[in-house]
């Protein structure tokens, strides 16, 4: 079950958060690593350890028949003090050598580096592993007056005649330091390769995954934004190719988008023109409404500026300001020119003006981002207005600056039921209506902008123009 949670990125790209593949192909290889190490120092330490048994064990050997063949001769001789001599210089010349002793045919010791031996029986101990035979030498391991032993018995003989054995007891101790200090130095260098491996996996992860999260980024670069810095290709393997084929892949696909961007922007500015020459006929057929969309956007336009909007912002504003009374076009003539007080029924062909203007703009994908402010101009902050009932802050900010433009050049525009109000008497309508009508901070800031550039009467704001 993959566990690994996605996230989608600009332009629907992908994005994975958990490990990447750095994280995974280190995971993968470090183990490997570990275990290589650890098996290459088990087998060396083992080969070692059984080298320095091998070569003590021929090195007593070794040992014990030179010894053997040298007694054959003093014990022929009769001569005690060569034997003494033979078996302390044998003793003297290897710490490892425990003891040393010369026993004559009858097994009784003729020589021993313990001089309290001589003329005793030997005494045997029980082995507890046979070691092995090396020509004529037996060796077995025992344990000797408390002391682990390597015992060496070879047979001292002269011309076929058995003379006596020489025995020689080999200490284990020395083998098992070394053994122990040969262990401490593998170990100790298997630890620093172990951290020369860890860097090296890691340094080998990056290098092979470098190139591929460049690349993720340069897609995730490519897709959010219309700049592109190419990817750098240092490689000359399939990585590098790759990312040479991905460079020359996004400069097409950025040419391709700026060639797209600009046929959209005429397209767009086309259904934007189209929908002026709408709204300029539409207005032709009631000279009491001549230039009214133009001058709500301008005042809208101000209004926008003045609460802080970027001009991206404000363009979008003044084009849904354009477009906000579009939906009159499906308004009877009878209706729409009428010059008396609309009766009820046709107050109510009116009030569909705002979702017939929504269903004229959804025709065109271009200008779905105005419909929300078109749609809702007539909504009301308390939330008796039409078409949908919002209320408050769920009426969106442009169809509320729309609202107070729309209901300002209304009043100040003559009718023929009714004479034009000045700008003051306006104002003052607008500010009766805040709270109720009109969001009160809209309603206020719209009345100063209006109070800041007297004389703002009718015949100015009739002059305003796009």
């Amino acid at each position: 079950m993959d566990t690994e949670k996605k996230e989608t990125g600009p332009g629907g790209i992908e994005r994975r958060v958990g490990p990447g593949i750095r994280l995974k192909l280190f995971a993968f290889l470090l183990p490997l690593v570990f275990l290589l190490i650890v098996s290459v120092t088990w087998v060396v330490t083992e080969v070692t350890q059984s080298t320095l048994r091998r070569d003590l064990l021929q090195r007593g050997a070794a040992v014990s028949r030179v010894v053997a063949l040298s007694a054959g001769h003093f014990l022929l001789l009769k001569d005690p003090l060569g034997l003494d001599r033979l078996v302390s210089e044998t003793k003297a010349s290897d710490p490892d050598i425990a003891f040393v002793a010369i026993r004559d045919a009858s097994d009784i010791v003729a020589a021993h580096d313990r001089v309290a031996e001589r003329g005793k029986p030997y005494r045997p101990v029980p082995p507890l592993l046979p070691v092995g035979t090396f020509g004529d030498s037996r060796a077995e391991e025992v344990v000797r007056d408390g002391r682990r032993l390597i015992e060496y018995s070879t047979p001292i003989s002269f011309a076929g005649r058995r003379l006596g054995i020489a025995s020689l007891g080999l200490s284990t101790e020395g083998l098992a330091t070394a053994q122990r200090s040969i262990r401490r130095i593998i170990f100790a260098a298997a630890a620093v390769i172990l951290v020369l491996a860890f860097f090296g996996t890691l340094l080998l992860s990056s290098l092979i995954t470098t190139p591929v999260k460049r690349l993720h980024q340069a897609v995730l670069s490519l897709a959010g934004s219309d700049t592109y810095q190419p990817v750098p290709a240092r490689s000359s393997d399939e990585l590098g190719a790759l990312t040479r084929n991905f460079n020359r892949m996004a400069e097409t696909i950025l040419a391709q988008k700026s060639d797209l961007q600009k046929k959209a922007l005429q397209l767009e500015e086309a259904y934007v023109s189209m929908v002026r020459v709408i709204v300029a006929s539409l207005e032709a057929r009631d000279p009491y409404t001549r230039e009214h969309s133009n001058r709500v956007a301008r005042m809208s336009r101000l209004l926008g500026l003045r609460l802080g909007m970027d001009e991206t912002e404000l363009s979008n504003l003044e084009r849904a300001a354009i477009f906000h009374d579009i939906g009159k076009i499906q308004t009877p003539d009878d209706v729409l020119r009428k010059g008396e007080r609309l009766s009820l029924s046709e107050e109510e062909k009116m009030r569909n003006h705002p979702a017939n203007g929504t269903e004229i703009l959804r025709m065109a994908p271009f200008l779905h981002r105005y419909i929300p402010a078109v749609r809702a101009h007539h909504e009301w902050y308390n939330g008796e207005g039409y078409p949908d009932g919002l209320k408050g802050d769920k009426i969106p900010l442009h169809s509320q600056i729309i609202a107070l433009a729309d209901a300002f050049d209304a009043m100040t525009t003559e009718r023929p039921y009714r004479e034009a109000l000045s700008s003051e008497e306006a104002i003052d309508e607008i500010l009766q209506f805040r709270g109720t009508q009109f969001s009160p901070e809209l309603a206020d800031a719209f009345a100063e902008m209006v109070r800041e550039k007297p004389p703002m009467d009718e015949t100015i704001l009739k002059s305003m123009a796009l």
